[in-house]
């Protein structure tokens, strides 16, 4: 591709795209994120660790502050309107994650709308106290959605547990988008990541849309069919998110999906996996046609939240 045709595919989308998966370099998010985990999987990439992400680990006063007002710097660079950032509560790993719906509202608030936040859920509360602070996060803290990780938690569990349940017909009434982390770091083996648990969920709560971050990989054919299942039932529920897999090994048959089922698909960098600004570059670079391409960089992460009062 030529600069003059890259320039123009970017031009179309400036300050349009929303980033659907994006983990500031901050609190909680840095602890998931180690430095080292960071560099390996941008090297993988071939690209450096994105300059936002190093500050921030930098032992200066208020490296953290200066760190996101980067990264606020790198989404106007890279034409990003809005980053979507998720809640988490990752207990069966060597050092637990928190990340607080409070903490995602204040830096809501502190970015001035740029970064908008997902509810996390945490699995060690009784569900009665996790459906109360899902009406708290979405009407009072103005949450935009809810992530699920069902496979991290304490006891980890399949999407289709019939023990969630509740909580998908609650995430249901509040009318939000309910984001999964799938793919091949979402349970103890990759079994957590078969869509065909996720379509189980997404049929039996056919008005609640699923996206499936990290794209079910390496299931990115069955995630695929999932998607096509979607696209002709008439309930269109399932968006897949292929994010940093996009460029994995196979990650080409999610560049002919985007192609083939436009509306499907949700654009996501992955950051800190993956700089905004690299991330970005490198999709605008993949052969996905121009109509297609401004469904997946932003019109379909905008359905999405159009329906939330914010």
């Amino acid at each position: 591709m030529s600069d003059a045709q890259f320039d123009t595919r970017f031009a179309k989308i400036a300050g349009k795209i929303i980033d659907f998966r994006l983990r500031p370099p901050t609190g909680d998010f840095k602890t998931f994120f180690s430095p080292n985990v960071v560099g390996h999987v941008n090297r993988l990439l071939g690209h450096a660790v994105p300059r936002s992400y190093s500050i921030s680990t930098e032992s200066s006063p208020k490296s953290e502050d200066r760190a996101v007002a980067a990264l606020i710097r790198e989404m106007d660079n890279s034409g990003v309107k809005l980053g979507v950032m998720n809640g988490r509560h990752s207990v069966n790993r060597p050092v637990p994650v928190h990340i607080e719906d409070q903490y995602l509202a204040d830096l809501t608030a502190h970015t001035e709308g740029r970064l908008l936040g997902l509810a996390g859920i945490n699995f060690d509360q009784p569900v009665n106290e996790i459906i109360a602070g899902l009406d708290t996060a979405v009407k009072e803290l103005g949450l935009v959605g809810v992530c699920m990780e069902p496979g991290l938690a304490r006891t980890p569990m399949y999407a289709d547990d019939e023990k969630l349940f509740p909580l998908y017909e609650k995430i249901q009434d509040l009318n939000v988008p309910l984001l999964f982390m799938s793919g091949p770091l979402a349970g103890p083996d990759i079994s957590h990541t078969d869509p065909v648990r996720f379509d189980r969920v997404a049929r039996r709560h056919p008005t609640m849309p699923v996206v499936l971050g990290h794209g079910c990989f390496p299931y990115v054919n069955e995630a695929i069919a999932l998607a096509f299942k979607s696209e002709i039932s008439g309930l269109s529920n399932v968006f897949v998110s292929p994010d940093v897999y996009l460029f994995a090994p196979g990650g080409q048959a999610y560049v002919d999906a985007i192609n083939w089922l436009p509306k499907r698909f949700v654009y996501a960098s992955a950051y800190s996996f993956f700089g905004v600004d690299d991330s970005v570059r490198d999709t605008l670079k993949l052969p996905i046609k121009d109509e297609a391409l401004e469904d997946y960089m932003y019109r379909n992460a905008e359905a999405l939240l159009s329906n939330i009062k914010r």
